[in-house]
């Protein structure tokens, strides 16, 4: 198995297991995993029209 298959085997058990964390109602291993995540990812992942809100946090990048 190639390292991008391996990886993305991982991704896909990651999604997996924040599925069912999200059917527990168990959210915070998720939020700790998402606090990682960059900034402009985060934003990006929204819809467009959420963006202007969070545009002075693409500022600061990450570092809060």
């Amino acid at each position: 198995m190639s390292k991008e298959e391996l990886k993305q085997q991982l991704i896909e058990e990651v999604v997996k297991e924040i599925k069912y964390s999200l059917d527990m109602g168990w959210k915070e291993a998720i939020e700790e995993l998402l606090s990682f995540t960059p900034v402009e990812n985060l934003i990006g992942y929204l819809p467009e029209e959420c963006w202007g809100k969070y545009k002075s946090l693409n500022q600061i990048k990450n570092e809060g």
